[in-house]
């Protein structure tokens, strides 16, 4: 759920004893979304078109958790994590779970839809787990119905994609 606690001190950097994990706390701003992929450009170090599929998908799926669960409400919070891996990043996104009253969801991309549908899909809420699931080499959640989800993805760290 939501978090009570003031955001007025995030984002903010989550330490960690692993030197090849790095992490930030983001609150409920939608321009915590942009901070993020700054934050992400940096601790990455990469090349641009290594870095380039995650901070896209780390974006698309922050913007998800903002949009779609209780970490868009007042009080929110994002939990962002990359793991950096001899051949791969892994993205973490945790969002708050559902907002109170709201129909539990859970990820999925939307395959099944024409063009018609699709055009409205991407103009209503960007592009979302349909650009991560182009992007990534893999992509998962973990999590109670219900209660906060972790959305993973893995990406190759010379910036080939699943669809290359």
């Amino acid at each position: 759920m939501a978090s009570v606690h003031p955001t007025i001190d995030l984002p903010k950097r989550i330490p960690h004893t692993n030197p090849d994990v790095s992490g930030l706390v983001c609150g409920s701003d939608p321009e915590h979304v942009q901070t993020a992929r700054r934050w992400a450009t940096r601790a990455i170090r990469a090349t641009p078109s290594a870095l380039q599929p995650l901070v896209a998908s780390l974006a698309e799926l922050h913007a998800n958790a903002l949009r779609h669960t209780a970490s868009g409400l007042p009080g929110g919070r994002v939990r962002i994590e990359i793991e950096r891996r001899r051949r791969l990043f892994l993205l973490r996104v945790t969002d708050d779970g559902p907002r109170p009253g709201a129909k539990i969801t859970v990820p999925e991309v939307v395959t099944t839809a024409g063009p018609a549908e699709r055009e409205a899909l991407m103009a209503e809420g960007g592009y979302g787990l349909a650009l991560v699931d182009a992007m990534a080499l893999y992509w998962d959640f973990t999590g109670e119905r219900g209660g906060p989800l972790t959305v993973r993805a893995a990406f190759d760290r010379s910036g080939r994609t699943r669809l290359q």
